[in-house]
C-alpha cells in the first residue's frame, strides 16, 4: 500500500529509474579526493552551511558527513589511516528499543523487529553459516521464536546483506523484499557457500509492510547501489513510539540521487516525525560504537542515546544533504577520484 505523496515525487522516483545507467557510472568512483574536496570552493560553501546547520550539538556529526568519503565503517577508517586491521568478532545480542534488536558482528547485522503476528528481519548476514550458527540462536536468546520469522527486509543487494537469505527463505518460509534493480543483485555471485534466494517480493517506493501491530515503511534511497532502500520504522522507548531510520546506505553518487534523499526526507522523514538514523555498520550513523557499548550492557532508563529528537534530527537530515551536494560539486570539478572502498 502506498503513502499519499505530491507528483514530484513520482516525478523524482522516474529520474532515478531513467538515470540508473548514470548511477551504476557514478558510482565506480564516487568520491573526490581529500585534496579536491578541501579545495573546492562551491564544495566548501556547503560545508559552510552544514556546519552552520550542526550549531553546537551536531559538530561531529557534520564532520563525519562533510568530508571527501561521508562516514564509513570504521574498519574502513582504520585501513585509510594505515592502522592495523580491525578484528570481527560476534556481539552479544543488543536490545536497541523495545521493539528492536541488533544481531550480528561489530562489522554488519541484521535488525529483529518482534510484532505481535511474528517477526520482520531486515538483512541476514553473510552466509548461511551465520545466519544459521549467529541470527538464529540470537534471536532465541532474546526470546524469540525464529520459526515465526515472516517477512525479510533486504536493504541492498551486497553479500553481508544477503547472505543468509536463502537459508532462512528455506528453514522458515520467510518472504524476502528487495527492490526490483537489486534482486538482479542479490542473485548474482551464488556459489556452493553462498546460495541465493529465489525472487520473491519487489519493494517499491512509499511501500507500507504490515505485521501484526506495526507498520513498516519502505522509500528506496539509490546511490550505495541503485537499489539501495530504507526503513522508517516505529520504536518504542519508556511506553513511547517514536520513528526512525534505518539506512542500508547513504551515499549520494549523482545529482538523481541527491534528489531522492530530499524526497525521502521532506515527503516521508519529516512527516513522520523521524528522530534517528541507524546503520546496519555499527559507528556510521547515529549508532556510534560508544552507543553501541553502553546498549549491550544496560537498556537505558532515561533518555535514549539514539534518539535526538525531531527537531534536532531536522538539522541532522538537512546536513547530510548539504554535505552530499559538497562532495558532488568537488566530484563534478575535479575528474580526479577515490576508487570505491
Amino acid at each position: 500500500m502506498f503513502r499519499n505523496v505530491s507528483v514530484s515525487m513520482f516525478v523524482i522516483v522516474v529520474l532515478v529509474l531513467v538515470s540508473k545507467s548514470d548511477l551504476r557510472a557514478q558510482r565506480v568512483l564516487p568520491f573526490p579526493t581529500h585534496e579536491s574536496f578541501a579545495a573546492s570552493a562551491e564544495a566548501q560553501r556547503y560545508v559552510a552551511a552544514a556546519m552552520e546547520l550542526a550549531q553546537s550539538d551536531l559538530i561531529e556529526e557534520a564532520n563525519s558527513y562533510c568530508s571527501a568519503t561521508g562516514p564509513r565503517r570504521p574498519a574502513l577508517n582504520r585501513e585509510a589511516a594505515g592502522a592495523a586491521p580491525l578484528a570481527n568478532y560476534e556481539l552479544e545480542p543488543i536490545k536497541v528499543f523495545e521493539n528492536l534488536y541488533y544481531i550480528g558482528l561489530n562489522s554488519v547485522g541484521a535488525w529483529v523487529i518482534p510484532t505481535s503476528d511474528g517477526i520482520i528481519l531486515m538483512d541476514t548476514l553473510n552466509s548461511t553459516e551465520e545466519a544459521r550458527d549467529i541470527l538464529v540462536p540470537g534471536i532465541e536468546k532474546i526470546g524469540l521464536d525464529p520459526t515465526q520469522i515472516k517477512h525479510i527486509i533486504i536493504g541492498h543487494g551486497h553479500n553481508d546483506h544477503v547472505g543468509g537469505a536463502s537459508y532462512l527463505q528455506e528453514t522458515y518460509g520467510a518472504r524476502i523484499h528487495i527492490t526490483a534493480i537489486d534482486w538482479d543483485l542479490a542473485l548474482s555471485g551464488e556459489t556452493a557457500d553462498r546460495p541465493r534466494p529465489t525472487r520473491d517480493m519487489v519493494v517499491t517506493d512509499g511501500q507500507e509492510l504490515t505485521l501484526g501491530d506495526t507498520t513498516l515503511t519502505l522509500v528506496l534511497t539509490p546511490g550505495h547501489t541503485d537499489g539501495t532502500l530504507a526503513v522508517l520504522a516505529p520504536v518504542r522507548h519508556l511506553g513511547r513510539t517514536h520513528t526512525i531510520f534505518l539506512f542500508s546506505g547513504t551515499w549520494m553518487t549523482s545529482q538523481e540521487s541527491r534528489l531522492v534523499f530530499e524526497h525521502v526526507f521532506d515527503d516521508f522523514g519529516r512527516p513522520m516525525g523521524a528522530e534517528s538514523a541507524l546503520s546496519g555498520h555499527p559507528g556510521i550513523l547515529v549508532n556510534k560504537i560508544e552507543y553501541w557499548e553502553q546498549l549491550g550492557q544496560q537498556y537505558p532508563t532515561g533518555p535514549h542515546p539514539l534518539l535526538l529528537g525531531e527537531e534536532r534530527f531536522d538539522r541532522y537530515m538537512s546536513i547530510m544533504l548539504e554535505c552530499g551536494s559538497a562532495r558532488l560539486a568537488a566530484m563534478e570539478e575535479s575528474p580526479d577520484r577515490l576508487t570505491r572502498p
